[in-house]
């Protein structure tokens, strides 16, 4: 005959049972928390509101009433507070030389490792560390956990209680490890979704202010991408870009050498070359081309980018200077002639000129420079030829 349990036995196993329940209950609770801060990461536009939501999410299952997520830069081994709800210090400042100071947060750093200690054990070891001491309000208890990257520490999750050195135990600090995890996570992408932002802000401000042509083309030389001063170069608008065939901009002669540049990019070479298009009225355009290769996560051809930089009035200038150097050259020439030995008549003075003929020399000078002859009478043949008027 089985005995009846007792009284004492069937309490034990209703306690049992809610303990079993609320530990459930808390599972549960740790998992909803999880999911909504993988949700955040999803649906936040930015790391400030993805810190408010961790918050909100971590509420239910631990006492959030101050809390603070701290990142660390370990180059400048440097701490920030980006997000903070405190009751008593409404403010933290930046930490710089996190290594040098005897703080909590500086502690968990330096461990790697979580940190669960009360009132008296913080004042205790800042009294006895010559370490620079933080200027913060000591709580009855505080507990911090690293967020940890691999094993780099990239920032600190805490809580702590003014009032109730009795607020946290083991268990809440097992739900904050296991949360940080999912936290550092989330920062890691966020961070890297808010890089990726700046990057293409500072490429598009670029792209769009440069002075000069930016395009990118696919595989089968279309054009993707063209920034208004490219269209503006070529005289059309973005839109009559956007799909073109990039050939169809090309100078006639130059289709044979833009079949060459398309078998460098193939195979994976930049250049710099001069390249002619048409532009849409069909006036002839001079440029400067760098073109480099893009390839796709398998490494194969998917296109090209390059710049483009207007130097037709350059290539002008060097027209005009080419016709003046021709001008110049024609002219030392003439001058040249004029230096060599020129045969002349010692009693006549006549030149004899490249052919052999006889020519006074006023009509030799003036057939082969820009000077002409005045006639006139010096001195020296007034007084022989003429003496009746030397007075």
């Amino acid at each position: 005959m089985v005995d009846k349990p007792t009284y004492e036995d069937l309490q034990q196993r209703i306690s049992l049972l809610e303990n079993a329940s609320k530990q459930r209950d808390r599972l549960e609770s740790i998992n909803n928390a999880l999911f909504d801060i993988s949700h955040a990461v999803n649906t936040t536009s930015s790391i400030e509101e993805l810190f408010r939501r961790i918050h909100h999410a971590l509420s239910p299952i631990v006492d959030t009433t101050n809390f603070y997520i701290a990142l660390y830069d370990r180059k400048t081994d440097g701490l920030t507070f980006p997000f903070i709800v405190d009751t008593v210090d409404v403010c933290y400042p930046p930490v710089i030389g996190v290594s040098k100071t005897a703080s909590t947060t500086a502690l968990v750093i330096k461990k790697k490792a979580p940190v669960f200690i009360n009132k008296a054990e913080i004042i205790s070891q800042r009294q006895q560390s010559s370490l620079v001491i933080p200027d913060c309000t000591p709580a009855e208890v505080w507990l911090g956990v690293p967020l940890k990257a691999e094993d780099e520490i990239i920032g600190v999750m805490a809580v702590q209680n003014y009032e109730d050195p009795y607020c946290y135990d083991q268990t809440d600090m097992n739900i904050l490890v296991a949360v940080a995890d999912q936290v550092t996570i989330a920062l890691q992408r966020k961070q890297a979704e808010k890089a990726l932002q700046e990057s293409e802000e500072k490429f598009r401000n670029i792209v769009t202010t440069v002075r000069e042509g930016i395009l990118s083309m696919d595989a089968d030389w279309k054009i993707t991408y063209a920034n208004n001063h490219l269209a503006e170069m070529f005289g059309y608008g973005l839109d009559e870009l956007s799909g073109q065939s990039f050939e169809v901009f090309l100078h006639p002669e130059d289709l044979t050498n833009f079949a060459l540049r398309k078998k460098e990019r193939h195979s994976g070479l930049s250049s710099q070359f001069e390249r002619r298009f048409i532009k849409k009225d069909g006036s002839e355009l001079w440029t400067i081309v760098s073109a480099t290769p893009i390839h796709d996560e398998k490494g194969e051809f998917a296109g090209s980018f390059g710049t483009i930089t207007d130097i037709t009035d350059r290539k002008k200038s060097e027209k005009m200077l080419q016709g003046k150097m021709v001008e110049l050259q024609q002219a030392f020439e003439q001058i040249k002639t004029l230096r060599g030995i020129l045969p002349i008549c010692m009693h006549c003075k006549k030149i004899r000129d490249d052919r052999g003929y006889w020519s006074q020399v006023e009509i030799y000078v003036r057939n082969n420079t820009e000077a002409d002859f005045s006639h006139g009478i010096c001195p020296d043949c007034v007084k022989t030829l003429y003496p009746e008027y030397e007075k």
